[in-house]
């Protein structure tokens, strides 16, 4: 009876971890979301694995920058005018909700021309399965007004609480949830 109980806490915690973690990713690093330097958006996101439940901040001057999440073909194009959702705050945070590839841009113009353009491949979670969603569909987000959102991800403006360019964070409510789990498998 021992060992049962000492392999569901073990499990337990791995859920704890596996389930309430998830990553802030700072786009562009210190230079952020803009076309000054040329900063390359592929060099940046190429080793970073971008997980459902992780968060993307874009920041930028929002008087000459935006950015748009956009369909593959509009990505190829540089089209802005028909955008998923758009963020315009310069603060951004874009919770990834979808795992697949996700698409963004600065609608100005000849700012993704110049490169202002970012291409990510979102992997399924533990607490999502690769090609399950992983939070209600987006047709109800969870967006400031400044913001709209109608695909894979759904914004706040709230910034993350450091400059580095992707930190770990618990959420309280599963690390709560996982709690009452340990808490009910030492009940065994």
């Amino acid at each position: 009876m021992a060992m049962a109980k000492s392999a569901v806490t073990v499990l337990s915690i791995m859920a704890l971890f596996g389930i309430a973690m998830s990553a802030t990713y700072k786009v562009g690093d210190k230079d952020g979301w803009t076309i000054q330097g040329n900063p390359d958006y592929d060099e940046w996101a190429k080793d970073k694995t971008f997980r459902v439940g992780d968060t993307l901040v874009f920041k930028y001057n929002s008087a000459v920058h935006d950015v748009k999440q956009v369909s593959k073909e509009d990505f190829e194009a540089c089209n802005g005018k028909s955008p998923i959702a758009t963020y315009t705050t310069g603060e951004d945070s874009i919770i990834l909700k979808k795992p697949g590839k996700t698409y963004f841009l600065c609608s100005f113009t000849g700012h993704c021309e110049m490169g202002q353009k970012l291409e990510i491949n979102v992997e399924g979670s533990a607490a999502s399965p690769e090609g399950a969603t992983a939070a209600p569909d987006a047709s109800s987000p969870t967006s400031t007004p400044t913001a709209s959102v109608e695909g894979g991800a759904a914004s706040t403006t709230a910034p993350p609480s450091s400059e580095s360019s992707s930190t770990t964070k618990l959420t309280t409510g599963l690390v709560s949830t996982a709690g009452l789990s340990l808490a009910a498998a030492f009940a065994l």
